[in-house]
């Protein structure tokens, strides 16, 4: 009898160890991260800084801005995001397919890896990601008598206040 009270101590006490450890990141403390705040600045900062080396004449449609988008359905870790369309001018210098060149030469300068390169029959996604795991995309669509470009960017997954844990 005493042998079962022993098991069954030792079995709670292995599983609740166990499930404490899943819990915990590497070396068992809660990693933290950026604010969601800080992300979002250094959102804008990516997108404006790409924006400055298109052409002066280029208008910027900004589309959509999101902070707080969440990573999955956990309700945990969040995220930051910006698009904008690249509408060229109506004088016809340069068009919406030199927006990549452009873009992919001051990325590069810049040291972001090519994380997609993807060319397809009307469409190129040109996305680069810097030290940080912050995004900078380029998409460009073949409309058939005319071609669109949007530009975006987008943080890691971040805590809205740097921890799992707001207290």
């Amino acid at each position: 009898m005493a042998c079962r009270r022993v098991g069954a101590v030792l079995a709670t006490a292995v599983g609740i160890a166990l499930a404490i450890s899943g819990c915990l990141g590497k070396g068992g403390e809660l990693q933290s991260t950026e604010t969601l705040a800080q992300a979002a600045e250094r959102v804008d900062e990516l997108l404006e800084e790409a924006i400055t080396q298109l052409p002066s004449d280029a208008t910027i449609d900004r589309r959509l801005s999101v902070d707080g988008a969440p990573c999955d359905h956990s309700g945990g870790p969040v995220l930051s995001e910006r698009n904008t369309e690249v509408i060229p001018s109506v004088s016809g210098m340069w068009s919406a397919t030199d927006v990549l060149p452009i873009l992919s030469e001051f990325w590069e300068r810049k040291g972001y890896q090519v994380v997609v390169d993807d060319n397809s029959r009307n469409r190129h996604r040109y996305f680069v990601q810097d030290e940080n795991g912050y995004q900078v995309f380029v998409r460009i669509y073949d409309r058939g008598e005319h071609y669109q470009a949007y530009l975006g960017a987008s943080s890691p997954c971040v805590w809205e206040f740097g921890t799992p844990d707001p207290q």
